[in-house]
């Protein structure tokens, strides 16, 4: 059973208990009111009745009298102040009398209720009456009077009270109900909207969020799902970058490794089964060695762009000996293109990771050192520091501008058939974004075709 009914059923079971209590409180109460109030009414007629006629009768009565007159007037005075329901008995014997109905037979002169006068609720051919009878002595000589008060009237109007207590008690069940259900649905639509959510976030749509719409629990608990649902999409998307990142990595280690470890193979083929000559043979094992120390760098720059994201360990570094390092570990390579170097350094301490950044710069410099033709006369690239920024320019090729945008994606390389040859994988600018953004740096590009490229990195 769905929540909203299981609600809507104990509110509404609540609800007829408390309607059903009160109108049934409310009836039983009338009820008792009105029926003591009607036997109120008839205890005081009777004792009026009683009070009335014994004291005419004893007034007008002499002892003289005969039976006769004595009867006569005692009649003559009960009938001046009784009316329809009044009966008067001497001896059991019926004097007066408006009524069908022997009272004696229902209120015993010799019981309980006659002695104290109080009325008696009896049910006689379908009606029902109300008897209270009392002694009354008037001359020495005993009578009993009785008021016999149909009270029909009276239970009818309690039981038309009830068909319309009942009917009260319908209509406000009724209505009741369908405001719990309306009331009940309105305040769980929240819930369902958050089952719906929870069901498309189950389904992939991981940016599927509930708007919060109260500030009670049930909006505490949408803000906290939806602070769930950013979590989880963070999570999500770390783990679908990871992905990509291992992609990426398992991609550029078989595309990448093709071309040096044919290479290789060819001349390891060459080296155990042809006849080679003293030249021949050290030209196959430097181009083994290349190759070989060309994998290694690949493979280290493709290792440090997966992990990338490995929190770094930053200290303060006296720039011009970090420089001093950059410029000694590139020189090689340099030679090997015929490029040069000049460095310019207005800046003493940063805090930064010396080993990552020194990774940035070789690329960067090795990028731009290969901007140039290989027939270009001269090659300068110039490496700056100035406050928090370190800048390598070239004046080479430029990049197109369309090229620019895409310049760190992994494995991009504005012209595949030159970087091949000089042995780029496309993961140098990669590399440098990633170490980059580990810092918190900024990178700006400025580059025009055939008047040279100018990256800058600037620290926070």
């Amino acid at each position: 059973m769905k929540l909203s009914n299981r609600i809507t059923l104990l509110v509404s079971i609540v609800l007829v208990a408390i309607i059903l209590g009160v109108s049934f409180s409310l009836l039983l109460y009338v009820k008792n009111a009105t029926l003591s109030l009607s036997i109120e009414q008839v205890q005081r007629k009777q004792q009026n009745l009683r009070t009335s006629f014994s004291e005419m009768a004893c007034f007008y009565a002499r002892t003289d009298d005969s039976d006769a007159v004595h009867d006569s007037l005692i009649k003559l005075c009960f009938a001046r102040f009784s009316d329809q329901y009044g009966v008067l008995l001497r001896d059991g014997t019926e004097m007066v009398s408006s009524v069908v109905v022997d009272p004696s037979a229902y209120v015993p002169s010799n019981s309980e209720a006659f002695s104290k006068g109080t009325p008696v609720a009896v049910t006689v051919r379908g009606r029902n009456l109300l008897i209270a009878g009392s002694h009354a002595s008037v001359g020495g000589r005993s009578y009993d009077v009785y008021v016999v008060e149909d009270v029909t009237e009276v239970h009818s109007g309690i039981r038309r009270m009830a068909w319309i207590f009942a009917g009260v008690s319908v209509m406000a069940i009724t209505f009741g109900a369908m405001a719990v259900t309306l009331l009940v649905r309105r305040s769980t639509k929240p819930i369902t909207l958050l089952s719906d959510a929870a069901k498309e976030i189950a389904d992939g749509a991981y940016e599927k969020r509930v708007e919060v719409r109260t500030k009670d629990e049930i909006g505490s608990l949408s803000e906290d799902f939806n602070r769930m649902a950013d979590a989880v999409e963070t999570k999500i998307s770390e783990l679908e970058e990871c992905n990509e990142r291992q992609r990426l990595f398992i991609g550029g280690v078989t595309h990448e490794f093709k071309t040096p470890l044919t290479g290789l193979l060819l001349h390891a083929g060459l080296l155990r089964w042809a006849y080679l000559s003293e030249n021949e043979r050290n030209a196959s094992l430097e181009h083994i060695e290349l190759q070989t120390a060309w994998l290694e760098r690949l493979t280290q720059n493709l290792l440090k762009l997966t992990t990338s994201d490995d929190e770094i360990e930053l200290q303060s570094i006296y720039i011009p000996d970090l420089l001093i390092e950059v410029k000694d570990g590139i020189e090689p390579k340099l030679n090997e293109c015929g490029a040069t170097l000049s460095v310019k350094c207005e800046t003493e301490m940063l805090t930064l990771n010396p080993e990552l950044i020194r990774s940035l710069l070789n690329n960067l410099i090795v990028n731009a050192a290969n901007a140039y033709d290989a027939d270009a006369v001269e090659k300068p690239i110039t490496l700056t520091v100035s406050g928090k920024t370190f800048s390598v320019a070239d004046r080479g090729r430029g990049i197109p501008k369309d090229a620019q945008s895409r310049l760190f994606e992994p494995f991009f390389r504005v012209d595949k058939s030159r970087s091949r040859k000089q042995g780029g994988s496309g993961l140098g600018l990669a590399l440098v974004k990633a170490i980059a953004d580990a810092h918190g740096a900024d990178i700006i590009v400025d580059s025009e075709e055939g008047k040279g490229t100018t990256v800058s990195v600037t620290l926070p």
